[in-house]
């Protein structure tokens, strides 16, 4: 049986709705008074738990896809010094430079993107129950994380476009 109390201080008064509720109940019967929240608290613990641990894995899932992006994108810019140092040795900028690099890692993030959320759209109708109020098919959220994989895929490609827009086409021009 719930009863409802409006008094903002209900917990000072357990023991005696706790007596008037054994009185009443006649019996052997052994009558619990417990605030409603703690009831609803016990019960949504586990989903709680549940929305934490799926923030954190997708917290450490970016963090992975981050670093992993920014080992490609520095890879790749060592790999093509040679090449970034000529540029510069014919008249690039640096801002053309580091535009060329930015503009890889944000091409390599568009397509992961893109493969990610079609892998989420696909997997929507086994999503929806883990959601609260929330439809798994939202566009809102898609364009959310997509713009998000993107920024972070300018973060993580900016370090080793700045490394290669101050290259020294001097240096790499007389290695050969």
């Amino acid at each position: 049986m719930l009863l409802r109390m409006r008094d903002p201080d209900a917990r000072a008064q357990m023991e005696r709705v706790r007596r008037e509720m054994t009185r009443a109940m006649p019996g052997d019967g052994f009558v619990v008074v417990r605030p409603l929240q703690e009831v609803v608290d016990d019960q949504s613990r586990s989903w709680r738990l549940g929305a934490t641990m799926f923030v954190a894995f997708g917290g450490l899932a970016l963090i992975v896809a981050l670093v992993g992006l920014y080992g490609v994108i520095s890879y790749n810019v060592a790999q093509r010094r040679h090449e970034l140092s000529v540029r510069v040795a014919l008249g690039a900028r640096s801002a053309d430079i580091v535009l060329l690099v930015v503009g890889q890692g944000i091409r390599f993030a568009f397509a992961g993107a893109s493969i990610g959320l079609a892998a989420a759209w696909l997997s929507a109708r086994w999503v929806q129950p883990l959601l609260f109020r929330q439809s798994a098919t939202d566009p809102a959220t898609y364009a959310a994380v997509g713009a998000a994989m993107i920024l972070a895929a300018f973060v993580a490609s900016a370090v080793p476009a700045m490394r290669a827009g101050r290259a020294d086409p001097n240096a790499a021009l007389r290695s050969d």
